[in-house]
């Protein structure tokens, strides 16, 4: 028979302790008759509900005609789909993840594993489900603020305003807790929970700074996004605000005048992050100039030892930015050899550990 090294990970007993599943032999059968491989005691699964199979290297999923039908990402399946890593599964409202294990953990042992506990097997690979839905719907999160520089006087002029999770048992990181949410449909959810959080600790700084604020790409199509901030702005009038959109998000144009002419109308500025990432957008950066250009990292870190050539492509960048009116900022300073070439390059604002590390807004209030 054949074996894999895929698993399913769930919660199925009353005191909600997640369990796995290694998904052996294959094909791997699912439904509530007993004789099913994973056996699903629920009367909304059908008998024979669904079957897992191997193609190539690949798991594939099979719907068995169930009745309440099996499900990707939350997106109903009618034909045979190929299986990732952290995808959730359900199995009419019976909720899994897929996983899979490192090869050289399934040699250790000939012996054919099924209802391993989470300990029996690697904890990264737990997804938290239950930890994140309690995080979204209890709004455990905080923000943290790290300072936006004027070069010349290294004056601080405003924060970026940084997303983090506050639910136990549940990664604090902003990277891996929307890889969870983008396997739940969840990722414009999380973003907006992040803004709204960080808007409502912005509130309490001192002598209104720029507020430079986030959103996820998946936003951009979505009119709650605008509606979002356009709540944010009736509750303060007077706070300067910034939406960062990420370089990679900029291609199309209409898209982006339209948006900056609704961001506009709410008086809130927009600026291109993590410029020079990817695909430098320089025709949008001249059709649609932001209020402000936001330098990746590469691009800076180390700046005082890049080639000469390096350095020249970063200053000519940096001059046609400022050309069109487009403020540059260097992102990721963390030494005062980056600080002090920016400043020649004509960087106008820097962002990075030499200024300040990330921190609750308490510890930027005087």
């Amino acid at each position: 028979m054949a074996q894999s090294n895929w698993f399913l990970e769930g919660y199925l007993d009353k005191d909600k302790q997640l369990r796995r599943w290694l998904i052996r032999p294959l094909p791997y059968h699912i439904g509530r008759n007993p004789d099913m491989d994973l056996c699903l005691s629920f009367n909304s699964v059908s008998g024979q509900h669904a079957q897992l199979y191997l193609k190539g290297n690949s798991l594939w999923i099979h719907d068995l005609n169930s009745t309440n039908g099996t499900f990707l990402n939350r997106n109903r399946i009618d034909d045979d789909v190929g299986l990732q890593d952290g995808d959730t599964l359900h199995f009419s409202e019976i909720e899994f993840r897929v996983g899979r294990l490192e090869v050289d953990l399934m040699q250790s042992s000939g012996t054919l594993y099924s209802n391993l506990s989470a300990s029996n097997l690697p904890e990264q690979s737990i997804l938290k489900v239950r930890e994140f839905q309690h995080m979204l719907l209890q709004q455990k999160v905080t923000s943290y603020f790290q300072p936006i520089v004027r070069l010349e006087a290294k004056e601080r002029i405003g924060y970026e305003v940084l997303g983090r999770g506050n639910q136990d048992g549940l990664t604090s990181q902003p990277s891996e807790l929307f890889r969870i949410a983008s396997t739940m449909g969840v990722s414009e959810e999380l973003s907006r929970l992040f803004r709204m959080r960080g808007f409502e600790d912005a509130r309490k700084l001192e002598g209104k700074p720029v507020i430079f604020l986030n959103c996820h790409p998946s936003e951009l199509d979505s009119e709650k996004m605008m509606t979002s901030l356009a709540k944010l702005r009736s509750q303060q009038r007077d706070m300067s605000m910034v939406l960062e959109i990420h370089e990679t998000a900029v291609a199309d144009l209409e898209k982006m005048r339209s948006l900056r002419d609704q961001l506009a109308d709410l008086n809130i500025g927009f600026a291109y992050d993590d410029f020079g990432a990817g695909q430098a957008r320089l025709v949008e950066l001249v059709e649609v100039p932001p209020d402000y250009l936001k330098f990746d990292v590469t691009l800076v870190q180390g700046i005082h030892e890049f080639p000469s050539a390096k350095q020249k492509l970063v200053e000519s960048l940096v001059r046609m930015a400022t050309d069109i009116g487009a403020p540059c900022l260097a992102e990721g300073v963390e030494v005062e050899q980056e600080h002090t070439v920016c400043l020649q390059m004509g960087f106008e604002l820097g962002q990075g550990y030499l200024y300040g590390k990330p921190a609750p807004v308490e510890n930027w209030i005087d």
